[in-house]
């Protein structure tokens, strides 16, 4: 089972930005049961996802609804999210993590595969392709790593932002920092969840649109959005 990747989709309901945008329908669905899906359906069978949220009773839905989606839950720590991790390692050991947070409902599966092939190729600590639209990507750590910070760091911020520590002690990891090609390589993009404009947004990609929803290539998405002429600096981030 240590072999499998592990993705950990961290979500709570109750949002700092954005109170209960878990729920938001998306084409019909709640959002944490799109991305799901997107992932479910369009990554390898021997990839486990594994949603991972509080212990508040306001999380019961979240539970239900990865239920609902035939994947496992846990539940853990709300504001100590690296304690949530490390955790919820506890019960579905594995030696690569995948961080997907629960906002990004068009995170690219296909980004997924590649970074945790350079992880697995390259013994990397920590992976994080930086140039694609925000919100398509995702953070790959090594699980020992991750461990091993969870003993290391008592700042709350960095118990809360996973992937902190090691960006702010980046010479004692070994990272790495690949670039996506050309036709996804789109920073200037926002396909996130943060607002209720840009909710608005992701709905308005799939107007008219009578396919699979969650299925949609990231190419697709970006002509779409270059058709919607809409860019990320135009939203809070």
């Amino acid at each position: 089972m240590k072999n499998k990747p592990l993705i950990i989709i961290q979500s709570r309901f109750n949002s700092k930005r954005l109170h209960g945008k878990a729920l938001y329908p998306i084409c019909g669905l709640p959002l944490i049961s799109f991305l799901i899906k997107r992932l479910k359906l369009n990554l390898p069978a021997d990839y486990m996802i594994v949603l991972a949220t509080t212990e508040n009773e306001e999380d019961d839905i979240l539970a239900r609804w990865a239920a609902e989606e035939n994947i496992h839950s846990f539940r853990g720590s709300d504001n100590n999210v690296l304690e949530r991790y490390k955790d919820c390692l506890k019960k579905f050991p594995s030696n690569t993590i995948v961080r997907v947070t629960g906002d990004n409902p068009l995170t690219c599966p296909k980004i997924i595969e590649w970074l945790v092939s350079i992880k697995t190729s390259h013994k990397k600590d920590y992976i994080f392709c930086d140039n694609l639209p925000y919100g398509a990507g995702a953070d790959v750590f090594d699980s020992d790593i991750l461990l091993q910070i969870e003993k290391k760091t008592n700042l709350d911020d960095e118990r809360e932002h996973i992937n902190l520590h090691i960006l702010r002690n980046i010479k004692n990891f070994k990272t790495t920092f690949p670039k996506a090609e050309k036709k996804i390589a789109r920073p200037d993009l926002r396909i996130t969840v943060d607002t209720i404009e840009d909710w608005l947004i992701i709905n308005q990609l799939f107007l008219n649109d009578n396919d699979k929803q969650y299925n949609i290539p990231l190419e697709e998405v970006i002509q779409r959005m270059d058709r919607l002429n809409v860019r990320k600096s135009n939203h809070i981030p």
